[in-house]
């Protein structure tokens, strides 16, 4: 086998390579030198010129990193913490009410690894409503995160997660369920 003959595949487009390289500035010289306890509503309507799509309330820190704003869905008073990392070639769809803390890591994609071409899959992310991952859990793709459910520290989540449930470890197993108090 001639290993110089294997090359990577790169089935990204033109257009979203442009449309890539426009957001890389813009975040750059816009976004990122904002203040982080300010400005929520102006690094809020740059992201929706873009195409995202974000409730009001919502607050998105500076140094988040977001490969492809048109791929950003957030319902109202979410948040995206201090260094989150949204790698969404597809769709990453976040509830209301929704906390992702420091330097978690949503993927979307990957690479097919029995191919030595590698190339690119995709599958989208759902964080649904009350839900908080916690501080650099990383979201495989494909992943639905169910409604009011934590997941721990440095979880691995390769599954999708029941509503109010606690997740933790790597990979993400099942520690409780989420029971609320009145207080």
């Amino acid at each position: 086998m001639n290993f110089k003959e294997i090359r990577y595949q790169n089935k990204i487009s033109k257009k979203t390579q442009l449309k890539r390289l426009i957001w890389i500035f813009v975040w750059a010289v816009s976004f990122r030198p904002t203040p982080k306890f300010c400005l929520h509503g102006w690094r809020r309507w740059i992201l929706r010129r873009f195409g995202a799509k974000i409730g009001r309330g919502s607050r998105i820190d500076p140094k988040c990193k977001i490969w492809a704003p048109w791929n950003l869905i957030m319902g109202e008073f979410s948040a995206l913490a201090e260094s989150v990392d949204c790698y969404n070639v597809d769709t990453i769809e976040i509830g209301s009410k929704v906390a992702v803390s420091q330097r978690s890591f949503l993927c979307t994609a990957s690479h097919e690894i029995s191919n030595l071409h590698r190339p690119l899959l995709t599958q989208p992310i759902t964080i649904n409503n009350h839900a908080w991952i916690c501080a650099e859990a990383f979201i495989s793709p494909g992943v639905e995160i169910g409604e009011g459910s934590v997941v721990a520290a440095r979880a691995v989540v390769t599954r999708s997660v029941d509503r109010w449930v606690v997740v933790g470890g790597n990979p993400a197993k099942f520690l409780k369920k989420r029971i609320l108090s009145d207080s």
